[in-house]
């Protein structure tokens, strides 16, 4: 499992993480990148959903 986030899959929690909207979405593009070298086709998918998720609630934050 060596270079997963684990975090972002939602199975590992850390309590003193508290990162803002971009970030995650930042992280989630880097994992992402990663592609199948790293992650399996479920968890690439599980990721992407999140993507999309926080990219929709950002959108709608900013939408004046």
């Amino acid at each position: 499992m060596t270079g997963k986030n684990l975090r972002l899959l939602g199975v590992e929690r850390s309590t003193a993480w508290q990162p803002s909207i971009h970030e995650i979405i930042s992280e989630l593009k880097t994992e992402l990148e990663k592609g199948e070298s790293v992650y399996s086709q479920e968890e690439i998918g599980k990721l992407a959903g999140k993507l999309a998720e926080y990219e929709f609630i950002l959108q709608r934050l900013t939408e004046p």
